[in-house]
């Protein structure tokens, strides 16, 4: 009898905790014993046996929790892959007041979206995270865009969250929002385009097939709606050659401009239904070859800015993203990047290169941020901003560059657009970088945002109204640089999001990119009611919802405007330029 009670007194002595030995008294066991919460004592273990029972007893009724939390998540949630939506399943970020207002408080882990920022790290080279940052395997980015999505106008409007097969889109690209919300609990799948069951070029009649009239008229369209905002060409020039009065160029590169010209002037002259852009797009691509790599000239980045633009239009922003990457290549070997004063360079061509090169940049720097991926440096580059001339100021056998204009011209849009370009990639690279700027940091670019705005000339001001082929590049502009002011302070407005914490308003990125998205938003459909209902913005908004076709507003808005814009002017001033 003696020893049963021997080892029962061993185990009490070696199930007792460190409270209960000190003061030699009777231990009742558990994770906090009776002794220590009645006397509120700290409950500790000391024993490695009574820390392994405590552990053994928690796995346990962890595993129960477990077991009926699959159960209950088959029942409310059957459609659902468990295993997916824990993969999604963002961190606990801690209070998220406190990690928001601050600069050394720049804790983010959401996801992979954002990364913890340390002491010592280089601010120009993001490091190497703890955990991977992407989520998806890397042949998950190639891709193939032979085929068009079904329904679709826009390329970088369909950019898809799925990340197979889509090419690679990151942190700052136009979908991370959309990646960002499908990070959340509870995960909820997304039924993605699917593609067309032919390449986009079936049917598609012959270039040469299209009647002359025809041929006139998509190329004036092209100069009245698209040419007042991407000024690449000089009107007077291509018309000329086109009608033999100057020669072609002789490097090959005319076919392939020419019908880009037409592809585009066809794209935003008639209804997406009519693919009428299709056959001269067609004609463009069976002159790119790996010839157009051994030639370099001003006419072929000309030909090949335009066609990549294109097709980022036609639901190819990757088959578009690389032929921009070729046109930069080359404008760098030509030296567009820089400036040249000699006898044998006349004013015209330096002014004609300043635009090609300027353009070519915008649609580069929009490219790089709208897919998320890193920005062209400017490194080495003193070209100077075309000047603010309209095409028939400018002569092929000027002496000297005429001064600049005080009211729109074709070039206008250009300038303002170079300027906000050169903010956006300062504000994509401390986003690449890291992830979310720190807090003075985005208070910083979110001024350089604001002190561009109040720069521009007085005809950009929202209320001020411009004839019909400046008033939409300029709406445009302004849309620009308020979703430049949502990409910049999404960062903080996510990381509030994913603490689970209450809207945080009073912090001022979160207020801003919430007001930025306000002003956009009334902005673009204060436009929709002008152009498709003819009406002033105080009208009820029941009275036009009908007449409303946002879709229209992204590809025909300039035509619209020459037909029914009533030169309304709104009565809102917008914040950035005061009451």
């Amino acid at each position: 009898m003696s020893e049963p009670q021997d080892h029962t007194r061993l185990m009490r002595k070696s199930f007792a905790c460190d409270e209960c030995k000190r003061r030699k008294i009777r231990c009742s066991g558990g994770d906090r014993c009776a002794n220590c919460s009645r006397d509120a004592k700290d409950c500790r273990y000391s024993s490695p046996s009574q820390r392994l029972v405590s552990l053994q007893r928690r796995l346990r009724e962890s595993e129960a929790i477990r077991l009926d939390m699959e159960r209950a998540w088959k029942l409310h949630l059957p459609d659902v892959p468990l295993e997916t939506a824990l993969h999604n399943l963002p961190k606990n970020t801690g209070d998220a007041k406190n990690s928001l207002i601050g600069e050394a408080e720049d804790t983010l882990p959401i996801n992979g979206l954002f990364r913890q920022k340390s002491d010592g790290v280089d601010n120009e080279v993001e490091q190497p995270a703890d955990t991977p940052i992407e989520l998806t395997n890397a042949d998950d980015y190639e891709f193939d865009e032979s085929l068009d999505l079904e329904g679709s106008i826009d390329g970088m409007a369909s950019l898809t969250a799925d990340p197979h097969k889509a090419g690679y889109t990151g942190p700052p690209s136009g979908i991370a929002a959309l990646k960002f919300l499908q990070s959340l609990p509870p995960y909820l799948p997304v039924t993605y385009a699917s593609p067309l069951t032919g390449p986009d070029d079936t049917g598609v009649p012959e270039a040469s097939s299209q009647a002359p009239a025809t041929i006139t008229r998509y190329i004036d369209e092209y100069f009245l709606l698209y040419h007042p905002g991407y000024p690449i060409l000089h009107e007077g020039t291509f018309r000329a050659r086109v009608f033999g009065a100057l020669a072609k160029p002789r490097d090959g590169s005319w076919p392939l401009l020419y019908n880009s010209v037409l592809a585009i002037g066809a794209f935003v002259s008639d209804s997406n239904a009519t693919k009428s852009d299709l056959p001269f797009f067609k004609e463009a691509r069976r002159h790119l070859s790996m010839d157009i790599l051994e030639k370099g000239s001003l006419s072929y980045v000309q030909a090949i800015t335009l066609l990549a633009n294109y097709l980022q239009k036609r639901n190819k922003p990757n088959a578009g993203f690389i032929l921009i990457g070729i046109a930069f290549s080359m404008a760098l070997a030509i030296g567009l990047h820089r400036e040249f004063d000699t006898p044998t360079t006349s004013p015209f061509t330096m002014e004609t290169r300043r635009r090609v090169w300027w353009t070519l940049f915008v649609f580069v720097s929009g490219a790089q941020l709208a897919l998320g991926r890193p920005a062209a440096s400017l490194v080495g580059v003193n070209v100077q901003l075309p000047a603010n001339l309209d095409d028939w100021d400018l002569a092929v056998d000027m002496e000297q560059i005429p001064p600049d204009k005080s009211e729109p011209t074709v070039a206008s849009c250009l300038i303002a657009q170079v300027k906000l370009a050169k903010i956006a990639n300062t504000v994509h690279s401390e986003l690449l970088t890291h992830r979310r700027p720190s807090f003075a940091k985005a208070m910083k670019l979110e001024e350089s945002i604001r002190s561009w705005w109040t720069s521009l000339p007085p005809y950009f001001d929202e209320n001020t109204t411009l004839e019909p082929r400046f008033e939409f590049p300029k709406r445009v502009l302004l849309w620009r640089s308020f979703n430049l002011r949502i990409v910049l302070n999404r960062p903080f407005l996510f990381e509030n999001i994913a603490a689970g914490a209450p809207l945080n308003v009073s912090v001022e990125s979160i207020n801003s990119c919430l007001t930025a998205a306000g002003d956009c938003i009334s902005s673009i459909f204060h436009v929709i009611l002008w152009l498709q209902a003819g009406v002033p913005p105080s009208t009820k908004l029941s009275n036009v919802c009908t007449c409303l076709d946002p879709l229209s507003i992204l590809r025909f808005g300039p035509k619209i405007f020459f037909k029914t814009y009533s030169g309304t002017e709104a009565t809102r001033v917008h914040p950035l330029h005061g009451q």
